[in-house]
């Protein structure tokens, strides 16, 4: 995300589906603006948010109140996943963003 610090990153691509996950930080963006950017990025590389199942809506409120955005993604038939969680900690939202793909979607 533009104006975002990068705090880790990680890649494994020895495993069918590949793994990535990327932790990264602002003090200039909200919890939402960086739920938002990375839910954009995602949905332009195919992916689609997974709906909250009813049963987990209660869950996803409470951590919502906590203070942490989560939402869900797939592609491929759900073959590939990925997931973005953003809290707010210590006057900055620090999203994590975690990614299953099929190794031959490498670009």
């Amino acid at each position: 995300m533009p104006g975002a610090t990068p705090l880790a990153t990680s890649f494994d691509g020895s495993t069918d589906p590949a793994v990535a996950s990327l932790v990264a930080g602002s003090s200039k963006s909200s919890a939402n603006e960086m739920l938002e950017y990375y839910t954009q990025e995602l949905t332009r590389q195919g992916f689609t948010a997974v709906p909250a199942a009813s049963a987990a809506a209660g869950t996803a409120s409470a951590l919502a109140a906590a203070g942490t955005l989560v939402r869900d993604f797939v592609r491929s038939g759900g073959k590939e996943t990925a997931t973005i969680t953003v809290v707010t900690a210590n006057g900055q939202a620090v999203a994590t963003v975690g990614i299953s793909v099929n190794q031959s979607a490498f670009k």
